[in-house]
């Protein structure tokens, strides 16, 4: 039973590494920095950050100006 659970963990884990490898292949993120990474990685966290906001605080809006 260990065994199997063991197995899902490693897994999952090596499926998380490999998305994290894709992104820093697509993005070109591999030769940088680690600093260089963190800052590019906190700057697209927030654009995609106020993106979802501004959908969200604005779609009722859009919606309530089409319906009306």
């Amino acid at each position: 039973m260990e065994s199997s659970a063991t197995n899902n963990e490693k897994g999952f884990s090596n499926y998380i590494s490999t998305k994290i490898y894709q992104y820093e292949l697509q993005t070109a993120l591999y030769m940088l920095e680690p600093w260089e990474k963190a800052l590019f990685n906190t700057i697209m966290i927030s654009l995609v950050g106020l993106s979802f906001l501004t959908m969200y605080q604005y779609t009722p809006v859009i919606f309530s100006k089409l319906l009306a």
